[in-house]
């Protein structure tokens, strides 16, 4: 798997859900002009490798699913987004097939599941997975009195080990400015900063699970997606809370093409810090009218 270091003795995986959807109710990103545009396909290259995910929508627009395959290797993926008779998003389901060269054929189910206040907030996110019957991470997020969600309390245990943190969201014109993650219960902090471009976000309000490269459960990484992005991996949440695009998060900076409606065309990453700037990933955007 491919983490996102934050400069502790612990590590969070990417871009991911956090973050959660929310405020966003409707999984699709807000109406542009002059066209309605969704992502179709995105494609991330990193170095020999390619990961491929296309988009698919249910007839009232909403996603329904997410087909991933990696062109380097025998991996696909298949996630599968379902909904309750409000309309609300109840559970996001991922299948994952491996066949790695002298292994027998893996697969393995990761299933999110969503729960809701009677006021229709998300009360809790339920992780687990068919691999690690002991396995459970429940993030439960925080919002302010205008419905924003500010934050989130997060435990997990994956059969020995048991991690509880909180994280606080700064906001700035949109976007999260900083987020600010406690760790239970030594109460270490790490604060992670962001800046972003002034271009609508294609993911904002779209909840996706991380494009992890291991069968196996790590401590934290399935509800990383529930706390700040990391580098995308391939399908992996881009900063879902956020109108704006993320530039730099501290560890990656990013830069950008776009097309005449503002929205992404390419991403190009780079490790922060590196003076000669050598291109860490890239990921192409395909868009389909709606």
């Amino acid at each position: 798997m491919n983490n996102h270091p934050i400069r502790l003795s612990l590590s969070l995986c990417c871009l991911l859900l956090l973050s959660l959807l929310f405020a966003c109710n409707d999984h699709r990103f807000p109406d542009l002009t002059p066209s309605r545009l969704r992502i179709k396909t995105l494609t991330e290259v990193i170095g020999s490798s390619q990961l491929v995910s296309e988009f698919f929508y249910n007839p009232q627009g909403r996603l329904s699913n997410i087909k991933t395959h990696r062109t380097d290797a025998e991996r696909q993926e298949n996630t599968i987004y379902l909904y309750d008779n409000q309309n609300r998003l109840s559970q996001i389901q991922r299948v994952v097939q491996t066949h790695l060269t002298n292994d027998p054929p893996r697969t393995k189910t990761d299933t999110y599941s969503f729960s809701y206040t009677i006021g229709g907030q998300i009360a809790q996110i339920l992780y687990t997975n068919d691999a690690a019957d002991s396995l459970n991470f429940i993030c439960k997020p925080i919002y302010n009195s205008t419905n924003q969600i500010i934050g989130n309390q997060v435990q997990s245990y994956n059969g020995y080990q048991s991690i509880q943190f909180s994280t606080q969201f700064i906001y700035a014109g949109g976007n999260i400015k900083t987020a600010r993650i406690t760790f239970l219960p030594t109460n270490q902090i790490s604060e992670i900063d962001f800046s972003y471009d002034n271009k609508p976000n294609p993911f904002y309000g779209i909840v996706m699970p991380i494009a992890t490269l291991n069968l196996d459960p790590v401590t934290i990484a399935p509800v990383s997606v529930f706390v700040y992005p990391p580098k995308n991996d391939g399908i992996a949440n881009l900063m879902s809370l956020c109108a704006n695009n993320i530039t730099s998060d501290g560890y990656s900076d990013f830069i950008y093409t776009y097309n005449s409606a503002g929205l992404p065309t390419s991403r190009t990453s780079f490790r922060s810090g590196y003076p000669d700037r050598i291109v860490t990933a890239t990921v192409s955007f395909d868009y389909e009218l709606y």
